[in-house]
């Protein structure tokens, strides 16, 4: 008698669902159940995951970042963001360290109200509401942002391309309006193109005419305590302070360290990165 169901069908159907008694449809279901609640859910195979997440944690790489990755390289097993955050929380559980490596690990909020912009006393100030609305598109190359990073016994200063994020980073011992401009100037020079320079009311940037001058560009400064008008740069500055705490001391930060900073940076992972970019800002070289 025919049912319609190929014969190794039934065969392992009769197999995994037959009992003492011979085959039921009611015992059967039953075992079906219990397999179904007992079962290992099916993972994309976590073994491959896992050395390429522990790889970009180590490398200070986002869960964003990592799944970007991913895609690009191993698109068969390319994992979500979120499912990046999941299989960190699962090692967590199971007593792994990954998680410590998590960009915002141990950060608190500061809770408090709106704080009131100070008066601003950098000389020859323009303010960003001034800026041409091209550089909000970030539809060419040569917008900057700017700012430093202060350290215990040095400082850093940090510039990022807005439409390549191209990252300059250059080290300064004194917070000095002089210095830290020609500390800017230097790393300006290295570029192809500077349109404008945008900056926080630190001042440290009291010399901005000087570096505007230098390289033919227009400066601009962000509102007080508007830190989302340089989005790029604080981003930047943060991926940084992951290795370079608030408070270390960066006195003894060389030149390699500085480059191996920016490489690290440069070739991250992200969708908004273009190296084709950087061979145009950077002259080719």
């Amino acid at each position: 008698m025919s049912v319609g169901i190929c014969e190794s069908a039934l065969s392992r159907e009769l197999s995994r669902n037959a009992n003492d008694d011979g085959y039921g449809a009611e015992s059967a279901h039953a075992l079906a159940s219990q397999r179904r609640v007992t079962a290992t859910k099916f993972s994309k195979t976590d073994e491959r995951h896992m050395p390429i997440i522990k790889k970009g944690l180590l490398l200070g790489w986002s869960p964003e970042n990592i799944s970007f990755r991913m895609k690009v390289e191993v698109p068969d097993i390319a994992l979500s963001h979120t499912t990046v955050y999941k299989r960190v929380a699962t090692n967590k559980v199971l007593g792994g360290s990954l998680y410590k490596n998590l960009p915002r690990f141990g950060k608190r909020r500061c809770k408090g109200g709106k704080r009131k912009a100070g008066r601003i006393t950098i000389p020859g100030r323009v303010d960003i509401s001034d800026r041409p609305a091209v550089v909000d598109l970030r539809s060419r190359l040569g917008d900057w942002e700017g700012d430093t990073i202060y350290g215990q016994d040095a400082h850093l200063v940090t510039l990022v391309d807005r439409k390549s994020r191209l990252t300059l980073i250059g080290k300064v011992d004194t917070k000095h309006a002089e210095v830290v401009a020609e500390s800017m100037i230097k790393l300006l020079k290295l570029v192809s193109s500077v349109c404008t320079v945008t900056l926080d009311n630190g001042g440290e940037f009291a010399a901005h005419e000087k570096v505007a001058k230098a390289m033919n560009a227009d400066i601009y400064f962000a509102k007080p305590y508007a830190s989302y008008q340089r989005g790029t740069n604080e981003n930047t500055n943060g991926i940084i302070r992951r290795t370079w705490p608030k408070k270390m001391a960066l006195s003894h930060l060389t030149e390699d360290d500085l480059r191996t900073m920016e490489m690290l940076i440069n070739t991250m992972p992200r969708k908004v990165l273009y190296p084709k970019d950087f061979k145009l800002l950077l002259g080719g070289k």
